[in-house]
């Protein structure tokens, strides 16, 4: 009771506790019947009206959050349309709304309680997290893969090593992303890569690292490449309704691996010839429980994703001689890997062949 009472008492004097609870919950504020005062009150005044509830404070950053991924989940948006979905209306839009919608997360579902998606709750009564609590918020949802290889959570393998050696949050690297605005049908990776490593690691940009790896390959390799480890793909991943009209997420294989693939995102900004990539868990007949070929384009895009393993290790097996990579076909995506039907999707992330041992 004696928290109970203190956490209360530090919200009453804090500049949110001021405010009265109408203010941002709505109700009858005047009202002195119970009834009368909780009605029309909204639990999260953030889902539905954050311009309202936080903007007048904090405008810029509910402008931006509210055209966010986090929020408008674009990057699911983006891959289901290039694969021939219509979100406009029919099937697919139904399936997308009874299962995608539910992850995106409200100003609140950071900064007051955990996410709706993973059960809610209060992170400390009321007070407002300026920086949330990572492990009750960001790693509640993004667990699965992010999460557990930087918690080292994944058998046998460690965690990332900016985690065990410096416990560093998640908003230490993604300050500017975690809000920012973004175009519709946007992935994460369309913007600027942020954050780099090289944004840190200083002497690695300048190329006074000292170590010879670094001045070999430059540009042609991204970072996890060297000192990423082996890190979670999914396959196979369907979605529908349980016998009593739940939602589900069902992935039928996940297995730990790791590949090395031809970089389908290659820019000024992301340079790289190779670059690790994951294995998505989408399939081309994932919501078949919704209707039949309702991703007809499912090859526009690999099943290989570029991706940003949350698993960092200075010291790796394929960094620990040039040859443990050059002549390991082991690490290399090859045609040998990939499914028949996945085939035509990922041909343009395929090792043609794999470099030679020196």
């Amino acid at each position: 009771m004696e928290d109970k009472v203190t956490v209360k008492a530090d919200f009453l004097t804090s500049t949110h506790g001021k405010q009265s609870c109408a203010s941002c919950h709505g109700g009858g504020e005047s009202a002195t019947e119970k009834e009368a005062a909780h009605q029309g009150m909204v639990k999260d005044p953030t889902e539905l009206k954050a311009e309202g509830a936080c903007g007048a404070c904090h405008g810029a950053i509910v402008k931006d959050a509210e055209n966010s991924l986090h929020k408008t989940l674009g990057g699911f948006i983006s891959v289901l349309t290039e694969r021939g979905g219509d979100l406009e209306n029919g099937p697919l839009k139904h399936g997308v709304d009874n299962h995608c919608e539910k992850c995106h997360a409200s100003c609140g579902q950071c900064h007051v309680s955990r996410p709706t998606s993973v059960g809610g709750g209060l992170l400390a009564g009321h007070q407002f997290a300026k920086t949330p609590p990572m492990k009750e918020t960001c790693t509640s949802c993004h667990v699965t893969r992010v999460g557990q290889e930087y918690l080292g959570e994944n058998p046998g393998l460690e965690g990332d090593t900016h985690w065990t050696k410096g416990t560093m949050l998640c908003s230490k690297c993604h300050k500017s992303e975690l809000h920012a605005a973004s175009q519709v049908g946007e992935i994460r990776f369309a913007k600027s890569q942020s954050p780099k490593c090289l944004d840190c690691h200083e002497q690695v940009a300048s190329g006074k690292s000292g170590v010879q790896q670094h001045d070999i390959h430059g540009n042609n390799l991204s970072c996890q490449v060297c000192h990423s480890v082996a890190y979670k793909n999914c396959e196979n991943c369907h979605v529908g309704k349980d016998d009593k009209g739940v939602a589900y997420f069902k992935t039928d294989k996940t297995e730990m691996d790791f590949k090395i693939g031809l970089n389908p995102l290659v820019s000024p900004d992301r340079p790289y010839k190779y670059v690790t990539l994951r294995h998505a868990p989408g399939s081309a007949d994932g919501f078949s429980y919704y209707g039949e070929d309702l991703q007809a384009n499912f090859s526009a895009l690999p099943t290989w994703k570029y991706a940003t393993p949350h698993n960092i290790q200075t010291k790796t097996p394929q960094n620990s001689s040039c040859n443990g990579c050059h002549g390991n076909t082991d690490l290399f995506l090859t045609a040998e890997d990939i499914n028949a039907a996945e085939a035509e999707a990922n041909r343009s992330v395929i090792v043609p062949a794999v470099p030679k041992p020196r």
